[in-house]
């Protein structure tokens, strides 16, 4: 015979309430999880979220950036492999809406070699004799035996770099001037004298032999 509850009073069995608890667990963490997920999308969108002209900003110095590494060195007073030239190009901030951007600066023929120090040019006779400067050259890639070359003058207190011909021709512009061996009488500008050139061995051949 089934009980009754007394009058006034509600009467719950055990397996109801333990089902009404399982039930409430339930939802109060599904709200939890919802919430912690929800503060978290939060947070993320906070830290990445950057305003339009940042992104914008962003992107363009990642394109210069990624130009310059593509770009040859273009400080000269600061870096000895640096040739003497200067940058006739001009920059177009972001912000200054002329669409130009960044200026061409990529070689149209191809990258050329580094700079390095291939010798040495030595002061005959005058006032300094015997003084000695490094010959800092690299071959260009126009499909010439064509070098370009310039020196740095190591007397005063800053290394200034200094531009030389050979033959009467400038060894610094674009076409460079034929390639300086031992021996080769090199017009130094600044010094205004000839120097004599004495050139370094060459590197021996090197192979890879994992392939």
């Amino acid at each position: 015979m089934p009980k009754k509850c007394p009058p006034g009073i509600i009467c719950i069995e055990n397996m109801t309430l333990v089902f009404l608890f399982i039930i409430l667990a339930l939802i109060g963490y599904i709200l939890y999880n919802y919430q912690n997920s929800m503060i978290q999308k939060a947070q993320h969108e906070m830290q990445v979220s950057i305003p339009p002209t940042d992104v914008h900003h962003h992107h363009h110095q990642q394109q210069q950036h990624n130009l310059l590494g593509i770009s040859t060195r273009l400080d000269p007073l600061n870096d000895p492999y640096s040739p003497p030239l200067k940058q006739n190009g001009y920059y177009h901030t972001p912000d200054s809406g002329d669409i130009r951007g960044i200026p061409v600066n990529i070689e149209t023929r191809g990258l050329n070699m580094e700079y390095q120090q291939v010798g040495i040019l030595t002061k005959q006779g005058g006032m300094n004799e015997n003084l000695i400067v490094p010959l800092m050259g690299r071959r260009l890639m126009s499909g010439r035996d064509n070098w370009q070359y310039y020196t740095i003058s190591n007397t005063g207190q800053v290394n200034t770099k200094l531009p030389i011909s050979v033959n009467g021709k400038s060894c610094s512009g674009e076409y460079g001037c034929d390639e300086i061996y031992n021996g080769t009488n090199v017009y130094v500008e600044g010094y205004n004298d000839t120097f004599l050139a004495t050139i370094y061995e060459n590197g021996t051949f090197k192979y890879i032999p994992y392939l």
